[in-house]
């Protein structure tokens, strides 16, 4: 199978480390010190799932689309949420890679990057991929898994049939991976924008972990006010998920979802201690343009939304 794994932050490289170790040929598209450290040592992955290592020169790395060489099977889209316009334009223009058998899973956090690759390929070749793993990149060749709450789940919001990512789910679970296709993704990204909506922006406001979060009477009440807001848009914007009602998945929440990544800190707030532009707009911004699209009022969801672009701004050069 030809893989072609689009961006190289620490979740690509986990997801590609998982499909070289199962034997699949595999290109990283990767920008220019990862790409040259990839070349130079390889990849290498440790933490909860073991430990892997892929030899230099046993893959391809590209800087770019255009160096991508064969039409892939399929390209993982792994790049922040705020470049899924940009990488997809990039890949309409690499037609030699992106064949009529070409499908592109879309890996990014939020809501809204499968309506943005539909206006440049057909939806039915479109599937998006939920995942609440937990990657660091210690090095820029290295991966390490920190937290893992539950399988990667692959699946189609425009109908296609899940079957046709099970060959792919298939060799990234024999890397080590758990993952497997779903014919629930609509349920399950909400599952995890209820999840990232409620923990990752309250984490970077505040500076604390996941765990710290819950702990606090303070912090909880924010948290399950934004779980609330972002529970009665889902629903008013047509969708569901895994739980009945916003107090069905808190107390899910606090029981099953939160202990195993309660050390764990948001990318937001590692973005912005890192002086990097957040995927704040794919998460709360998505949140808030869907309440007002259809009339939800959202006031704490307006209130973090500001605050975090507040310090956003305040810390990007």
């Amino acid at each position: 199978m030809d893989v072609i794994v689009f961006g190289a932050g620490a979740v690509g490289l986990g997801l590609a480390s998982a499909l070289l170790a199962a034997g699949e040929r595999v290109q990283i598209a990767a920008r220019g010190p990862t790409a040259a450290a990839l070349r130079a040592h390889g990849l290498l992955r440790t933490g909860l799932f073991g430990r892997t290592e892929t030899e230099p020169g046993t893959f391809a790395v590209a800087e770019d689309a255009a160096a991508l060489a064969g039409v892939a099977d399929f390209v993982l889209v792994v790049t922040k949420a705020f470049d899924t316009e940009a990488a997809a334009e990039a890949l309409a223009r690499a037609a030699h890679v992106a064949g009529g058998r070409t499908r592109f899973v879309l890996c990014q956090n939020g809501w809204g990057s499968a309506e943005r690759f539909a206006r440049h390929f057909p939806p039915a070749r479109i599937f998006s991929a939920r995942v609440i793993t937990g990657f660091r990149r210690p090095a820029l060749h290295h991966v390490d898994v920190t937290v893992h709450a539950e399988p990667v789940r692959i699946g189609s919001l425009f109908g296609a049939s899940a079957g046709e990512v099970a060959p792919l789910c298939a060799a990234i679970a024999k890397g080590g991976l758990p993952c497997e296709p779903s014919e629930a993704i609509a349920e399950d990204l909400w599952a995890k924008l209820l999840y990232n909506a409620a923990l990752n922006p309250l984490g970077a406001i505040l500076g604390a972990s996941y765990g710290a979060l819950g702990a606090s009477p303070h912090a909880r009440g924010v948290l399950e006010a934004l779980a609330g807001e972002t529970f009665a848009v889902m629903r008013a914007a047509g969708f569901r998920t895994h739980w009945p009602s916003a107090s069905a998945w808190l107390a899910d929440f606090y029981a099953r979802l939160l202990p195993p990544t309660a050390a764990h800190e948001s990318s937001m707030l590692q973005d912005l201690r890192a002086r990097r532009r957040t995927e704040i707009d794919a998460i709360t911004g998505a949140v808030v343009e869907l309440a007002a699209r259809h009339g939800v009022a959202a006031p704490v969801s307006s209130a973090v939304l500001a605050l975090v672009r507040f310090l956003e701004a305040r810390g990007t050069p």
